[in-house]
């Protein structure tokens, strides 16, 4: 133990620090057995300073680095230029006192341990200093190097520990709202797909029953049949966007308008029993982006949604292609024009958000938009919809589409 006496240091010049000029400080990855310890110490007392300077010294100066302020908005300051491994802090300072010290620091330092020092009167309120987050105390007059070293290696190790910990609750709640999202599917979507094939079903057997035509069977079975496609879709959906959440997909350059002629012609032999007028105006045959197969997926999804919330008798989608020129980049802007149900403007955001568990379900959109949205976005793509006749979503809707042009 060392008994020094107080004297004046050397006073260091001080800066008010507005809240914009306090940035948050992390401490990651260190090796502690490679690297010298950075040590902040934030103490107003000489002889408490020169206290910790001569432990350390003792210790070996080779392991640590202390840097020293006498006030709290000083010590911000330190951390604002340097990176340390551990702050010392006094909690009797000029300019705060007690537990308002430590929760300052600890709003914007979270991630770097925090010893208490402090003396023989305030252990009680050093116990509730470690309670709110400190990693340790230590009370002066009974510090010797032995306890000084020890209490910083383990506070660090703790430290390291806690951000592990938080890590993983963070990974834990992203799984867990992934969780609660194909749960969604499965309460809803195959819910209603299932009724629809159990309805069929039944039909089917009260016409044998009541001996009916075989015309009007077959239509009870493409009834069935169009319940079975949407949930094969659903299923493969479910693939594709947990493919996108853990970045298994590749991209490589892909023709636009090839991809877009094969969809038109699958949603014209799904709906064939429907009259669709189908229109497509582009300015260029041959357009290129960087893309994959999911590409198709959006045009399927923004013609089927077009086709199915569209009560008139004759369905309309008319699709624009041209060029959009912005910050001396080409992109291509497509628009889905329809002239269905429409979507209010409150759901027209929401719809492209399903699965977040902010977001409610959306009754009749589906899992389709949410992951045109995620396959449009791995696409460094915007998309959103608009009123077909602004002022009235009940005309239909516009779904416009930017992708980067591949040239």
């Amino acid at each position: 133990m060392f008994k020094i006496k107080n004297h004046r240091k050397n006073e260091q010049s001080m800066v008010e620090l507005s809240e914009q000029e306090i940035k948050p400080v992390n401490l990651k990855n260190h090796n502690l057995d490679d690297k010298i310890i950075n040590i902040l110490l934030i103490e107003d007392n000489p002889g408490d300073i020169r206290l910790i300077q001569e432990l350390l010294r003792e210790i070996g100066n080779e392991k640590f680095k202390l840097v020293y302020q006498e006030n709290l908005k000083g010590g911000i300051k330190n951390l604002n230029k340097s990176k340390f491994h551990v702050i010392l802090l006094d909690l009797t300072l000029p300019d705060s006192l007690g537990l308002d010290s430590l929760k300052f620091l600890l709003a914007r330092v979270s991630s770097i341990p925090i010893i208490i020092l402090t003396g023989t009167d305030d252990q009680t309120l050093a116990i509730e200093a470690v309670k709110s987050g400190a990693q340790d105390y230590l009370i002066k007059g009974k510090v010797n190097e032995d306890l000084l070293e020890r209490s910083k290696f383990y506070s660090i190790e703790r430290q390291n520990v806690m951000e592990k910990l938080k890590k993983s609750e963070k990974k834990f709640r992203i799984d867990f709202q992934r969780a609660s999202f194909y749960k969604d599917i499965l309460v809803y979507d195959m819910n209603n797909i299932l009724q629809g094939i159990i309805s069929g079903s039944q039909l089917f057997t009260q016409y044998a029953i009541n001996n009916k035509d075989l015309k009007d069977k077959f239509e009870v079975l493409e009834i069935i049949n169009d319940q079975v496609m949407p949930g094969a879709r659903l299923i493969s959906n479910v693939r594709k966007i947990s493919q996108l959440e853990k970045s298994e997909i590749s991209f490589y350059p892909i023709k636009l308008c090839d991809i877009l002629k094969t969809s038109i012609r699958g949603i014209k032999n799904m709906f064939h029993i429907r009259n669709i007028n189908l229109k497509v105006n582009s300015m260029k045959k041959r357009i290129s982006v960087h893309a994959n197969e999911l590409l198709k997926e959006i045009f399927d999804n923004i013609m089927i949604n077009a086709v199915r919330h569209n009560i008139k008798q004759n369905a309309e989608i008319r699709i624009s292609i041209s060029i959009l020129n912005e910050n001396s980049k080409s992109n291509i802007k497509m628009e889905f024009i329809d002239n269905g149900n429409g979507i209010e403007d409150s759901m027209k955001e929401a719809i492209f958000q399903r699965g977040n568990k902010e977001e409610q379900y959306i009754s009749g959109m589906g899992l389709g938009l949410s992951l045109v949205a995620k396959i449009v976005k791995s696409y460094n793509g915007k998309i959103w919809v608009e009123d077909r006749i602004r002022g009235d979503y009940t005309q239909g809707s516009n779904f416009v589409i930017i992708l980067p042009e591949l040239i």
